[in-house]
């Protein structure tokens, strides 16, 4: 029999999702609340020039993320204020700056995704048996720390051992480091490990080159991996699929 200790799941699209044109109203808000603040201090920029560096932002961190690195949050903010104005960030106080990174940070708080429907109790049921919970994380413009509070907000937080974000360990899934770190933290080989995702092969391909076993969560049309040791189409159906692994 396999000894199984450990159960790792990613968040988006596993625990959570996106409401329907959910990104495009987290970057309005994002952008009209620093175009506003701006303005406050006295530098006046367009909803154009502002929601244009977004735009120029997003494509620098797709090139970084597609590298298997992420971006800190507070590098990402001074990318995007140079795309406005090469001489911007160099004007703004330091207190101003903190508040432009605060702002482009918790816009997610102010329209959060959605808890997928038995999000909350196959975390609860897993943790009754008695294992290890750790979560594995890519993260987009929105860091690990507000991504705590939401979970915290959702009442997911108090399950987990431990939550890794790629924005705190600069590595993104499928690297190996990112489930390596989780299962360090956990101090669970991976052997013993269990990862729980969606994606093939940020969730599957990764977690099984690291020598975890894999469960994938195969909605609508999505296509089911070769690599997963399980596939399921609903979160209830995880506790029991663990079961059967061991």
């Amino acid at each position: 029999m396999r000894k199984i200790s450990a159960v790792t799941f990613d968040l988006w699209d596993t625990l959570i999702q996106e409401h329907p044109g959910g990104p495009a109203k987290v970057a309005a808000i994002r952008t009209e609340s620093i175009r506003s603040m701006l303005e406050g201090k006295g530098i006046v920029h367009s909803n154009q020039e502002i929601e244009s560096a977004y735009a120029a932002t997003g494509e620098f961190l797709a090139l970084t993320w597609s590298k298997r690195r992420d971006v800190a949050t507070r590098d990402q903010v001074l990318f995007m204020l140079n795309c406005v104005d090469d001489k911007l960030a160099a004007r703004l106080a330091k207190g101003d700056l903190a508040e432009i990174e605060k702002i482009y940070c918790s816009g997610l708080l102010e329209h959060p995704p959605r808890l997928l429907p038995g999000a909350k109790e196959v975390l609860r049921a897993v943790k009754a048996k008695g294992y290890k919970l750790g979560l594995v994380s890519n993260t987009g413009r929105t860091p690990g720390s507000v991504l705590r509070t939401m979970m915290g907000e959702m009442g997911l937080l108090g399950y987990f051992d431990t939550t890794t974000f790629s924005n705190e360990t600069m590595v993104r899934k499928p690297a190996e480091s990112a489930f390596r770190i989780t299962l360090e933290r956990l101090r669970t080989p991976p052997r013993a490990a269990v990862h729980v995702g969606d994606d093939e092969e940020s969730d599957i391909a990764g977690a099984k080159r690291v020598g975890m076993h894999t469960i994938q969560i195969v909605s609508g049309d999505a296509k089911a991996s070769g690599l997963a040791d399980a596939h399921i189409r609903s979160l209830s159906s995880v506790a029991d699929c663990i079961e059967r692994l061991r």
